[in-house]
């Protein structure tokens, strides 16, 4: 069994090293990560659709996972990172969000003559006890609509649910397309997690990078095209104009397809995002979200600069996110940030 104290241990000589800061907001929702942790490592394979987890407080009386959320940098990957690790259950997994759906709803295509979410459940608790989501936001209508039947199904089966994201519950999905059909999960949420905020001022990303942006060029001269196209002649690096990748109809599986053959991508032309530009905003977002995710080494040429390529506009929040990652990802601690990533 993992000593009840390994998760705060580890933060301890994180902040000793002076690897990170010691941060109040982080040092609570570890508490809460632990307790999860002895709990799992206590019940085991004993947390099944007839005994479900117990959490003893005076205020919840049953919850099946943590929902860690805060605004960008802020602690809750490295949080997350650091539990996954430490959990000694077997069936574990720890995937994101675009990945997942992706699979949900091929499962749904491969079984339209039955009731899939259910048999999915079923399906899902058979190898995985612990369901890991890191960024979990929400874009899609899709996806909005049967998100509430999908976890009613995972906790009636008895899968314990952690996941992080830049939103409340009650935030998700903000003015999307029928989400009325949202506010049942949102309900599910509230009943089923344990919320938990990290509220810290900084964001821990921008301390990571010099400012040197040493891949990320701007504005658009012959210089900047020159010095980009000579990245494009490294081994396994791809070089794609950001008309080709964001101004067409694509989306999170064509992203992660791509991600999956490359080590490094080279994106030209990126223009300053207008309010008017917002499904090309978007589709930049989930690129940024599914490059990081697989650490893909990316080298842009652009009209402006990182803070000055969305302004305005509906994804405005979600943005907050493609910035602070862009900039880490000119950082030399970006090749790491899986392990330290604050």
């Amino acid at each position: 069994m993992t000593n009840h104290f390994s998760l705060v241990q580890r933060y301890e000589q994180y902040v000793t090293d002076k690897t990170i800061e010691f941060d109040t907001e982080q040092w609570t929702a570890l508490q809460h990560l632990q307790t999860l942790l002895n709990e799992l490592h206590v019940y085991g394979e004993k947390l099944t659709r007839v005994k479900r987890w117990q959490w003893k407080s005076p205020t919840v009386t049953m919850w099946q996972g943590v929902y860690l959320h805060g605004d960008v940098g802020r602690g809750k990957s490295m949080l997350m990172a650091w539990f996954y690790e430490a959990c000694q259950l077997q069936k574990k997994r720890r995937v994101h969000f675009h990945v997942f759906m992706q699979e949900v709803h091929l499962f749904i295509h491969e079984h339209s003559n039955q009731d899939a979410l259910p048999l999915l459940a079923k399906h899902v608790r058979e190898t995985t006890q612990l369901l890991c989501f890191d960024e979990f936001y929400i874009s899609d209508i899709a996806d909005a609509m049967l998100l509430s039947r999908l976890f009613e199904a995972f906790f009636k089966e008895g899968v314990i649910v952690v996941m992080t994201s830049n939103y409340h519950p009650d935030n998700l999905y903000p003015n999307g397309l029928q989400r009325t059909s949202l506010l049942p999960f949102i309900a599910l949420l509230h009943e089923k997690t344990v919320l938990i905020e990290l509220t810290g001022k900084q964001d821990y990303r921008l301390t990571k990078s010099d400012n040197s942006a040493t891949r990320y060029f701007f504005p658009l001269t012959e210089q900047t095209e020159i010095t980009v196209s000579q990245y494009g002649t490294q081994s396994n690096s791809t070089i794609f104009s950001f008309a080709q990748l964001c101004g067409q109809p694509k989306g999170a599986r064509d992203y992660l397809a791509l991600a999956e053959q490359i080590d490094s991508l080279v994106l030209t032309h990126i223009p300053q995002l207008s309010p008017e530009k917002h499904n090309e905003a978007r589709r930049f977002i989930t690129l940024i979200d599914v490059l990081y995710e697989y650490k893909i080494t990316l080298v842009c040429s652009a009209e402006v600069a990182i803070d000055e390529l969305y302004i305005d506009g509906k994804n405005k929040n979600d943005f907050e996110r493609t910035r602070s990652r862009l900039i880490e990802m000119q950082s030399p601690h970006y090749s790491n940030h899986f392990s330290h990533e604050v």
